[in-house]
């Protein structure tokens, strides 16, 4: 429900990245890397079963900013993301939402350089 709060052009963010040809390939062990990768390392609580796959994962987190509002609060950005691989073509879709568009570009990024390194 919330995915779909947050459907637009400005919002969403998406990249597909193609493992390279020297990688081992998308399998179970590297699905699992990539979760602990989303909760552990990007600090995003898993949605569990939301997932229609075991090759999505999911996640929400709050990005909180040193940044203040006019009223002198804490600027909070709400993040989802969803990284669906696809084995067969070794490779990943990364989306990203938020109620800014450069936050979620950041977040995508992030995460791909993170899946990158996880191969």
């Amino acid at each position: 429900q919330r995915w779909k709060s947050l459907e637009g052009e400005e919002r969403e963010c998406q990249e597909v990245m193609k493992l390279p040809p020297t990688s081992s390939g998308i399998d179970e062990e590297y699905m699992d890397r990539v979760s602990k990768i989303i909760v552990d390392g990007l600090k995003f609580g898993r949605c569990q079963g939301v997932d229609p796959t075991p090759w999505t994962v999911s996640g929400a987190a709050t990005f909180r900013t040193g940044a203040t509002d006019m009223n002198g609060n804490n600027i909070n950005v709400g993040c989802l993301i969803r990284v669906e691989a696809n084995p067969k073509a070794n490779a990943f879709r990364v989306t990203t939402r938020t109620l800014h568009p450069l936050c979620s570009k950041a977040i995508k990024n992030v995460t791909l350089v993170s899946i990158k390194l996880a191969c």
